[in-house]
């Protein structure tokens, strides 16, 4: 009788957790969707040549470690998030525990440039797999010059959109976000029983014993996108118990998807097809599966296609309302905070678009992907380091954000120095790009007293 009773608990507060009592309200699967759908929407097609490319055969070790340091920062989120009952997002974490605007603004600008250039990276991915997809399918062979044109439309499409106000329909995507997770882990396991090698006798640390420090540190842009979901905190149904579980779930399945795709391609890519194929990396992996073949290459490009434009648009839906935050405190330029009648950021989507563009457009896949993940390293770090700051206030457990606070701070050098010792110019490239920001909102002086607002906040 008493285990009887027990199931009955459980599966109430399970079906409260699934069930929305008012229309519009996001309950558990649309938070989970949401979360693996930010995470992995670019990242597995995008990011995983660089990241072969770097730590070689122990790639799902890079990409596990990123996972774990990504679950602490998580923690500081959450308990940040749920503690101040607002939109949360690092700039207005860091709002609470400094009197200096300026600090808190360089944090809006790096979030801000982070987001270009995951945006730019989604872009980037974009007009690869349509080249791609236009040989393998169309067998049109198109010059690798148009890469960067329509990694240029498919961005100025997306901001003619958000102009509009039309957005993708919610259910459509939680859907597609689902049928994705079980064709990429499907991939994976097939990928692996039709392994005609012995997977035991795989190198594993075919780059050295260091190589997945060095590659958990310049892939960890792919785990960008969880911290989205606390931007819709007010969107979500029973908050306090749903947006915890979703995000943590969410995250647990990225690693997933993450850990068990990247060693299925490091069984099925040599060395040299990386080489030729890293901006493609999973299609190519994918299509020397034998059950698979032809059939499964062109599954990936349709699929990295639609993956990798979603995230556009989602991305620069929140990015253009996080400038427009921004700006409302004074730390951007006032143009940056007008709305139209739709509530749309005009003047922020259509710079945010032009900067994306233009990356997307000028820089190599290798440069996107280690500036999105220095801009994240720096803000994740923030963030466990605010609440450290505030644990008393959050309720937190400080050992949890300490360990994300040095996982990020041993990251952050790791591939600096990375870069130092292989490429140097990538390394004066970023750093340059951080050095016009700082320059930038140093010059900036259009601000008014900074009082942060203790009692709630908007979309940061």
């Amino acid at each position: 009788m008493y285990v009887s009773v027990e199931i009955m608990t459980s599966v109430k507060s399970l079906r409260s957790l699934l069930t929305r009592s008012r229309p519009g309200k996001l309950g558990l699967l649309e938070v989970i969707a949401m979360g693996v759908g930010g995470m992995v929407s670019g990242g597995i097609y995008a990011v995983l040549g660089v990241a072969m490319q770097q730590a070689g055969n122990a790639v799902p070790l890079s990409y596990l470690i990123a996972g774990i340091i990504t679950l602490l920062t998580a923690y500081s989120y959450l308990k940040l998030t749920l503690h101040f009952g607002e939109y949360g997002g690092a700039f207005s974490f860091v709002e609470h525990i400094v009197d200096n605007p300026i600090i808190a603004a360089y944090v809006g600008w790096v979030l801000v440039v982070g987001y270009v250039g995951v945006m730019a990276m989604y872009a980037f991915a974009f007009g690869a797999y349509t080249l791609t997809a236009a040989r393998a399918i169309a067998g049109i062979e198109l010059p690798q010059l148009l890469r960067p044109i329509i990694s240029t439309l498919i961005v100025a499409t997306f901001v003619g959109l958000n102009l509009r106000g039309v957005h993708e329909t919610g259910l459509f995507e939680d859907i597609a976000v689902y049928i994705k997770i079980v064709v990429l882990l499907s991939l994976a396991t097939l990928g692996v029983i039709f392994y005609d090698g012995n997977v035991a006798a795989l190198d594993f640390f075919s780059k050295g014993v260091v190589s997945p420090i060095a590659g958990f540190a310049i892939i960890f842009v792919s785990y960008e996108g969880f911290q989205l979901l606390v931007y819709d905190y007010e969107d979500i149904e029973n908050v306090e118990r749903v947006l915890p579980i979703g995000m943590y779930v969410a995250i647990a399945i990225s690693i997933l998807i993450y850990v068990s795709v990247s060693f299925m391609a490091t069984l099925h890519l040599t060395p040299e097809q990386l080489l030729a194929h890293q901006e493609v990396a999973l299609a190519e992996a994918v299509s020397n599966i034998p059950v698979l073949g032809g059939a499964g290459f062109v599954l990936v490009i349709l699929s990295a296609m639609k993956s990798t434009s979603s995230g556009i648009n989602a991305t620069l839906f929140g990015t253009s309302r996080l400038v427009h935050k921004i700006a409302t405190e004074n730390a951007l330029p006032r143009m940056f905070s007008f709305q139209n009648r739709k509530g749309v950021p005009v003047y922020s989507l259509l710079i945010i678009g032009s900067l994306t563009a233009a990356l997307a457009a000028l820089g190599t896949l290798k440069q996107i992907t280690e500036f999105g993940s220095v801009a994240f390293l720096i803000s994740f770090a923030v963030t466990n380091y605010t609440n450290i700051v505030l644990a008393d206030e959050t309720g937190s457990n400080r050992l949890i954000p300490v360990l994300g606070l040095v996982g990020t701070g041993v990251a952050l050098p790791v591939v600096l120095y990375h870069l130092y010792r292989t490429d140097v110019e990538i390394l004066l490239w970023i750093v340059g790009i951080f050095a016009v920001v700082f320059l930038i909102e140093f010059l900036y002086v259009d601000r008014s007293s900074f009082t942060p607002d203790l009692d709630g906040g908007e979309r940061g």
